[in-house]
């Protein structure tokens, strides 16, 4: 692993035009070559840019917003990771693209993100946690890693950032960076009190802090879009393992650039940072069975452990009068 690596995230304003947004990429690759990044994060969905969730089932707007993705998705790889591929090997850059991805001949579609290297796709991340997203996109069903000469990477998409047990789940990996891609909306318009922004700027810092690792956030930032007039937060930015914000964009666009050796600093965090304490070695897995437990998922056949009380005749449903010990046939009569 080399020992500074340069990481960068974009803040960019996507539209629902793939060459458009395939060519601000490529701008943006070379911009960040110019600041000698090594890993580039792109924002979620930013090749076909992201869904107006606000259409309802049955319309004719719904309808066609399905077709629209259908119609542009690609497989990974593809002809867009392909274009950016070549950029990157132009500057010897690994660049993170968020995407709808096709599978299952087009019939199934995916929220995903690629690690593109520049001799190819390193691998493929698929949105998790993306009940609300239906019926437009699949959900994923594995949190792989990604080994590269600048350190082993995790993918994280938007609203998994909410799932400390996924970003904890790469620290247990060996993950040295998670690498998050996002449309993160706010609810209103006003960027200095919007709780529903500010709310993934917390998630980012604790979601770091927690696992004593580094997390890069690439968002949107287009104002007044899709049928409400949506704003994106912005915020793009780098966290240390400390926590820390080391580099942060509110809602221009453009890129944060950071660099550091990755290992060194995770190392000192775990070593020194928080009372010198490692929150990975101090964890007590055996007292934490109900993280991963799921019998609430499979009802299976209700058992009564109680016999109920038949108010009719003052008899259980075995037959005995209520408050009666029953007497075993084989004990009658002895004393």
């Amino acid at each position: 692993m080399a020992t500074e690596v340069v990481l960068a995230a974009a803040n960019v304003r996507i539209t629902h035009d793939k060459a458009q947004n395939l060519r601000r990429f490529l701008e943006l690759i070379d911009e960040a070559a110019a600041e000698r990044v090594d890993v580039l994060v792109l924002p979620e969905m930013g090749l076909q840019g992201y869904a107006d969730f606000a259409l309802a089932p049955g319309t004719a707007g719904r309808a066609k917003q399905k077709q629209y993705y259908f119609r542009e998705a690609e497989p990974i790889p593809g002809p867009s990771t392909e274009t950016i591929r070549r950029a990157a090997e132009r500057h010897g850059m690994y660049v993170q693209m968020g995407m709808a991805e096709t599978a299952l001949h087009g019939n199934a579609i995916f929220n995903s993100v690629a690690m593109i290297a520049p001799a190819g796709v390193v691998g493929v991340y698929r949105k998790m946690h993306n009940q609300f997203e239906f019926p437009y996109f699949c959900p994923g069903e594995e949190s792989p890693t990604f080994d590269t000469p600048h350190g082993r990477f995790g993918a994280l998409i938007c609203y998994d950032l909410c799932f400390p047990e996924l970003i904890r789940t790469y620290a247990l990996k060996g993950a040295d960076v998670v690498l998050m891609s996002t449309a993160w909306p706010m609810k209103g318009h006003n960027r200095a009190d919007d709780y529903h922004g500010w709310s993934m700027d917390l998630a980012a810092q604790a979601n770091a802090f927690f696992n004593q690792m580094w997390l890069v956030v690439s968002n949107h930032c287009e104002k007044g879009v899709y049928s409400e007039g949506l704003d994106y937060y912005g915020g793009s930015q780098i966290v240390d393992p400390y926590g820390k914000v080391v580099a942060y964009l509110g809602q221009d666009e453009g890129l944060v650039v950071h660099g550091a050796d990755l290992r060194r600093t995770t190392l000192t965090s775990r070593t020194e940072g928080f009372f010198g304490l490692n929150l990975l070695q101090d964890r007590r897995p055996e007292h934490y069975p109900a993280l991963v437990e799921q019998s609430y998922r499979h009802p299976g056949q209700v058992q009564v452990e109680r016999p109920l009380l038949d108010r009719t005749n003052g008899r259980d449903g075995r037959g005995a009068r209520a408050g009666s010990r029953r007497v075993a046939p084989e004990s009658r009569g002895r004393r």
